[in-house]
């Protein structure tokens, strides 16, 4: 079976890991097609057919929507599968001009006040239940994202000394993009009256306003602003706890990474997080004295508090692998093909 995959951003962060994961992935099933900007090229298997088309700026463009119905009826697929919500909008756009028999596939990643992208599809696939309550109504399937740790994720390997961190001292660490929407800036409001170093994994257009701040609070010598890391997995086995104080998400990587490595986590109530987490581990968004509490919680009494995370991490290990993605997806393309 023939499927094609469209991918209209540019970026570096969760969702586009997740494309090439399950392009890659899926190659080995199907005939798989990739329309997506020229710098992913690089990142497929050769299983995969890549075709280059920036569609950044394409929402509205006529001249790019074009390009993209010429590139989609060339390529002639059973299945059109588009990644969040710009690439639904422009194969929503385009959908009247296609074949009927062409089944439509969208994927949400994020949660959206306007979903009006999302309607035209045969099918949705979610990352969370909660970025399709408002699409409820719609057929839809919801499937985690889920990841395969290398080989080497269990072995102790610290930190510490590369950021010259005692060993007694209890360390948080935060991944995401420097963004507003990440809220990392509630996260320094919280640890200014706690013994806690933070290492705070990434980069963005807030970079220099976060150490900004982290000098005003009078923590900078607490925090850590690594920029980007390959060696995440590294960080996080390292940490005793991983933090998530985003307003908005979908379903984070760094949720998977770190239950998965067998790090506690403590989250603003985004994604499906009361489903996953302990309930006193998920706190207000927006909240900077919830989430310090409940830092502070879980740092007193460790060892006996993580004991909180048995279940959260079973359910990690039976739900989060790139395997049990990969099965899922492929069944909602069966079921689609089949309807």
């Amino acid at each position: 079976m023939k499927i094609c995959h469209i991918l209209a951003g540019n970026e570096e962060g969760g969702l586009e890991n997740h494309v090439v994961t399950l392009c890659n992935a899926l190659a080995e099933t199907y005939e798989i097609h990739l329309i997506a900007h020229e710098k992913y090229r690089e990142r497929m298997d050769t299983g995969v057919h890549f075709h280059a088309l920036d569609l950044t700026k394409g929402r509205r463009n006529l001249h790019i929507l074009w390009k993209l119905y010429r590139l989609i009826k060339k390529v002639d697929a059973k299945i059109i599968h588009a990644h969040a919500n710009k690439a639904a909008a422009m194969v929503g756009t385009i959908k009247p001009l296609l074949s009927q028999d062409i089944r439509t596939i969208a994927s949400v990643h994020s949660e959206k006040r306007n979903v009006k992208a999302f309607k035209r599809f045969d099918h949705l696939i979610g990352v969370s239940h909660r970025v399709l309550e408002p699409l409820e109504f719609m057929a839809h399937t919801v499937v985690y994202n889920g990841i395969d740790l290398p080989p080497f994720a269990h072995e102790q390997k610290s930190c510490r000394e590369e950021f010259s961190i005692e060993e007694d001292t209890f360390v948080l660490c935060a991944i995401g993009r420097m963004e507003a929407v990440k809220n990392f800036s509630m996260l320094l409001e919280a640890i200014v009256s706690l013994d806690v170093v933070l290492l705070l994994v990434g980069e963005g257009s807030m970079m220099d306003a976060l150490k900004g701040k982290s000098e005003e609070l009078g923590i900078s010598h607490k925090v850590h602003f690594t920029g980007f890391r390959k060696d995440v997995v590294s960080l996080l086995r390292c940490a005793d706890l991983c933090v998530i104080s985003s307003d908005r998400e979908g379903f984070p990587y760094v949720l998977v990474e770190s239950l998965l490595l067998e790090r506690p986590v403590i989250s603003t109530d985004v994604s499906d997080m009361q489903y996953i987490l302990p309930s006193e581990a998920v706190v207000e968004r927006g909240n900077v004295s919830a989430l310090r509490d409940a830092i502070k919680d879980i740092k007193q009494g460790y060892e006996v508090k993580i004991k909180r995370y048995h279940d959260t991490f079973l359910f990690a290990k039976r739900h989060f692998s790139k395997d049990m993605m990969i099965n899922k997806i492929k069944a909602v393309y069966e079921k689609v093909v089949r309807d």
